[in-house]
């Protein structure tokens, strides 16, 4: 097969955008952050530890379209996000061989600051013989909801995954 210059230009500038990790092209349709004169509220989470909090996009349909990586300051992962309309978020945190994901939504209000906490724990399950017994592992999120002085906690709605074909939905 012969390529002509410019053809093996395009493919290695493809190639370097894979493997670079270019996110509207890996992590599909971008979440759009408000303007700063747009309404908007802000949405955080303590860093580290292998945290991470998507925003989810989806198309008019419905469909999952993609996801975008809310931006860690060092301190936090920190984003001003749309109001009066649901949000959906995925919190996840990676721990060696461990992985927490958790989809989840709520409709932030114009100037609130929604700060997560995440929380694990384990309790021992009984296998069918001693030797099998062992510990299950649980995670979880919950969300606090701050307006001026006032803090109250925001009820957050887990959700899942249905598959369709051509079509990834998230349901309650």
């Amino acid at each position: 097969m012969y390529l002509n210059k410019k053809s093996s230009r395009c493919i290695l500038l493809a190639g370097v955008l894979v493997i670079s990790g270019c996110t509207s092209f890996l992590q599909g349709k971008q979440y759009v952050v408000p303007g700063p004169d747009e309404p908007s509220a802000t949405v955080r989470l303590k860093a580290g530890n292998g945290a991470r909090l998507d925003a989810m996009t989806f198309s008019d349909n419905g469909c999952y379209a993609g996801y975008t990586i809310l931006p860690s300051n060092g301190d936090y992962i920190e984003s001003r996000v749309a109001v009066n309309k649901e949000l959906i978020l995925t919190y996840g945190q990676f721990s060696g061989s461990s992985v927490c994901q958790i989809p989840f939504s709520f409709t932030p209000q114009n100037g609130a600051t929604y700060t997560l906490i995440q929380g694990s724990w384990s309790k021992p399950k009984a296998g069918i013989l001693p030797i099998f017994n062992h510990d299950e592992h649980f995670c979880g999120v919950g969300v606090i909801k701050k307006v001026g002085d006032q803090e109250s906690i925001e009820p957050i709605q887990q959700l899942q995954i249905k598959t369709g074909f051509a079509c990834l939905k998230f349901v309650k």
